[in-house]
């Protein structure tokens, strides 16, 4: 086992200086840096009882001096420890504990004052410690306890352990530091987190990024100065626009809020220096309690984080509802509503819920953000706001079970009102259908609904048709009342509360895409944003395997590079509307995401995509959560998104003309004329399988690979006019004898029988899959050949000039990623690892057509200088233990 090599660079003085710019007002030199690190079984004296289960089935490596202090009794007492620190000089000192923040109740007193509360809703760098990973309450993370000034010399501190279960409760260490400071596990102030290497890997994801001036990787700048620094983001076309006309694409993150400020702080420099310039907030700020209050915690951690994000020029994406986060309560005071139940589709028609929830909207958008001076609807870096995450009509939770005896009959009087005024009356309604049902009562005008189901292709085969008749006014009526849903709370927003940013409606699916996506799509247009979801994953079974991975789940690697149609790439674009994927993600153990990045960014700008967010972080550390399912701060997803960042937003990819364009109107879509279109596949948790890619009558699913396809609905605002329908010959860029295809302009190649796509433009040539099997690999300016069976290679300029002319190249390179200690046996996952991520090393070449480099320099994970790397002529031999290298004229 060999030790990754030490960090060469930059001086500690300017580290410092640069940590201390971010996170605290006091600058402190080198010199004067101080602090004192304490280990938690290290008390002077304690009555903690430790617990076999509790202290000793964890993992003891991911302890500081691999121990730890512990409380976990079956007589409930309490517990104690005393510690006396002293300290070198007066100073404003900051207080770090590292314990156990799950489901656990914890005091400190300091210095003989009062027993202070432990605020674990705000534990950061939190990471499973379980042997057998189980997700229980074997846990750690870093609470920030106290910061102010401190005289020198001793000062007594205690912690007391008083949890409802068994009073658990565990003391890593703590830490007073007079130096600026990010929890990043056991790794103490201004050390760089250095780890020991697996066999054949290099250890990646470590340490806290000081964000100094010398980074050869950052791209920070690429972003305004403050976001919204011009106006309010608008929409022109199909393209998001700043307010001073120039068109933007976000690489954007579901990202914070952070659960403090200097976490903020960090959240948004780092994601600005990996290239990202949107961050979505995407959880409930609302009480849970029926009220009509926001949270004020929560409100006040969104109010820093847009700061924040603000201030390193990234947009804000606000998501604040999805009926997954709320049960409904007697407060609600919905007649007939499931109480303690989710309220699917409630908010599209329910006028006490609707209420409750603009109360929200009113007070989170026009409460003045005490950071900024300014409310949030008058914020320009609050790039859009969206009404609903995941929830419609149209999908399978729309029953009358999940919706509630009392809303679903008032929903039912008004499908009975819309069908009179489209018949005559609600009897003529019925004779026109040629069948009634057992809950219409055409007298009062009361029309029964059914459920989803009945509205899918495979319900129409079985009905007859009568039924057939009424469930497509069904349908035509949803649409509709969903559309008027989305106009009337977008006027509520701009208008009312005055919000001066853009607008998405939600980012569903339907029960039947084939059928329904054109609708749901068409009732998004009322708003200015287009948005998706799409996931991508691996078969993967166990208990909570919907959202976790977990020790004894069963899973099976799966590269996406094999099978283009199974990917959530294909995105049908509405002419005069940007389109968002507010989600989207490579799922975790799938060992096979070197080829995520590279995938979204090029079919993303190919196809004229305008934003990817990736799914999920609330941190800018890097993730030790063993369990987690969609990590972004990993090597293999933030550590890959400069190359990415760049040819996304950068344009390197260009989109094309449409391949495919229809051409129709509202009338067509809501009576079901328009189909044929199915976009790419989604493996979302909530779909019990995966939607079919496409009907192959009518639509080819590899479209999406050859170029932009496009509907044009003639009667929206922004919809081009005199637009014709029109395609191109795909079977001139398909072979499905070869297994290739390729975009419209030849830049774009995937070869899904060998499992390699190439990108080939001035700008930016990469190759990503199966490299070792694939040979030397020719592009425009280069030639690749990796010998990892599948990798990741980009190269790509980094001051916008070709490759060929180009004063700064990147050459970023990635195989795989795997916790430490990671196992599994025939599929069976038997250990998650604990940080920090290896990788396996790298073994590539790059040969220029042209070189004159004068210098070749391999970078650590966050990009700055690390030595020189192997460059003989015109010819680069890859570091083995690097993922960035940067190559200068």
């Amino acid at each position: 086992m060999h030790t990754h090599r030490p960090r060469r660079t930059v001086p500690a003085c300017a580290r410092a200086a640069a940590l201390c710019a971010l996170f605290l007002p006091l600058a402190l030199s080198a010199s004067e840096a101080a602090y004192r690190w304490v280990e938690g079984e290290a008390a002077e004296r304690s009555n903690a009882e430790a617990h076999p289960w509790y202290s000793r089935a964890i993992k003891q490596d991911m302890l500081s001096d691999n121990a730890f202090l512990s409380h976990f009794v079956s007589s409930k007492q309490p517990a104690e420890a005393h510690y006396t620190v002293e300290l070198p000089r007066n100073d404003t000192w900051t207080l770090w504990a590292r314990m156990n923040p799950t489901k656990a109740t914890a005091s400190y007193r300091l210095d003989g004052g009062d027993w202070q509360p432990v605020d674990f809703s705000t534990a950061i760098d939190k990471v499973n410690i379980a042997a057998d990973g189980k997700p229980d309450l074997r846990y750690l993370g870093w609470i920030q306890l106290f910061s102010g000034e401190l005289e020198d010399g001793k000062h007594r501190l205690a912690f007391r352990f008083h949890s409802r279960n068994h009073a658990h409760g565990a003391l890593d260490c703590f830490v007073f530091t007079a130096v600026p400071f990010l929890p990043d596990g056991t790794t103490k102030p201004g050390a760089t987190g250095e780890s020991e290497s697996e066999p054949g890997h290099f250890a990646c994801g470590t340490g806290v990024d000081p964000f100094a001036d010398d980074a050869l990787i950052d791209l920070r700048e690429r972003n305004e100065q403050r976001a919204g620094e011009h106006g309010p983001l608008r929409r022109e076309g199909d393209d998001f626009v700043r307010a001073d006309g120039t068109p933007i694409r976000f690489w954007a993150a579901n990202a914070g809020p952070a659960k403090s400020q200097s976490g903020a702080d960090y959240l948004a420099r780092r994601l600005a220096k990996l290239g990202y310039n949107m961050g979505r907030m995407h959880g409930l700020i609302a009480r849970r309690d029926g009220s009509h209050a926001l949270d004020p915690d929560k409100r006040d951690r969104v109010f820093y984080q847009v700061k924040a994000f603000a201030d390193a020029g990234i947009y804000t994406h606000l998501s604040t509802y999805f009926p997954l986060w709320y049960r409904l309560q007697k407060a609600n005071d919905i007649p007939g509503g499931r109480l303690g139940e989710r309220p699917f589709a409630l908010l599209m028609f329910e006028p006490a819920f609707q209420e409750m929830y603009k109360d929200w909207l009113k007070e989170l958008l026009t409460t003045e953000n005490p950071y900024t001076g300014r409310t949030l609807a008058e914020d320009p870096a609050v790039g859009i706001v969206e009404i609903q995450n995941e929830d419609g009509f149209f999908f399978y939770t729309f029953t009358r079970k999940n919706v509630g005896e009392g809303p679903w009959r008032r929903l039912e009087r008004r499908f009975g009102t819309w069908a009179a005024q489209r018949y005559g009356n609600a009897a003529k309604a019925v004779a026109a259908w040629g069948r009634g049902h057992d809950r219409d009562d055409p007298g009062s005008g009361h029309l029964a609904l059914h459920d989803a189901w009945f509205m899918t292709r495979d319900a129409n085969s079985k009905i007859g048709e009568a039924t057939q008749r009424r469930i497509r006014d069904q349908i035509r009526f949803l649409g509709e009342l969903q559309h008027a849903f989305y106009a009337d709370m977008t006027r509520y927003i701009k208008q009312e509360l005055g919000y001066r940013g853009l607008v998405s409606a939600s980012n569903w699916t339907t029960a039947d895409n084939g059928r329904l996506l054109g609708i749901e799509r068409w009732s998004y247009t009322a708003t200015d944003v287009i948005d998706r979801h799409g996931y991508f994953g691996c078969p993967h079974e166990g208990e909570g395997s919907n959202y976790s991975v977990r020790v004894g789940h069963e899973f099976a690697d799966r590269a996406a590079v094999r099978d283009p149609a199974a990917t959530p790439l294909g995105y049908l674009q509405i002419a005069g509307r940007p389109h968002i994927h507010s989600e989207i993600a490579w799922n975790k153990p799938n060992r096979y995401n070197a080829d995520h990045q590279l995938l979204i960014a090029a079919y993303g700008a190919l196809q004229g995509t305008d934003g990817f967010f990736i799914f999920s972080t609330h941190q800018g550390t890097w993730n030790k959560q063993a369990t987690a399912k969609w990590p972004v701060m990993t090597p293999g997803v933030a550590g890959q998104s400069p190359a990415a960042a760049l040819l996304f937003r950068r344009r390197d990819v260009s989109t094309s003309d449409p391949v495919v364009r229809q051409v129709t109107d509202s009338d067509d879509l809501l009576a079901l004329r328009t189909l044929g279109v199915v976009e790419g596949a989604n493996d979302d948790f909530r779909l019990a399988g995966r939607p079919d890619a496409a009907d192959p009558d009518s639509f080819d699913p590899l479209t999406w690979f050859v170029g932009r396809a496009e509907r044009v609905i003639t009667d929206i605002d922004g919809a081009p006019r005199g637009a014709r329908p029109s395609a191109v010959d795909l079977s001139r860029h398909i072979d499905r004898r070869a297994k290739t295809v390729t975009s419209v302009d030849d830049s774009l190649r995937w070869d899904w029988g060998r499992g390699v796509v190439t990108i080939d433009t001035p700008r930016c040539q990469a190759a990503t899959g199966f490299l070792a099997k694939a040979g030397t690999i020719a592009l425009g300016d280069c030639t690749i050949t990796c010998e990892n069976p599948y990798a990741s290679v980009c190269v790509i300029s980094l001051d916008d000039r070709p490759l060929r002319e180009s004063r700064r190249i990147l050459v970023q390179a990635f195989t795989a990623e795997h916790l430490s200690g990671f196992a599994e046996r025939d599929g069976t996952i038997t250990d998650l690892g604990g940080p920090p991520y290896q990788v396996p090393q790298i073994a590539a070449r790059v040969v220029f057509a042209r070189g004159g480099f004068t210098a070749a320099t391999r970078c650590d994970a966050h990009g700055y200088a690390d030595g020189e790397a192997p460059l003989r002529g015109d010819t680069l031999a890859l570091p083995a233990d690097a993922l960035y290298t940067v190559l200068t004229r």
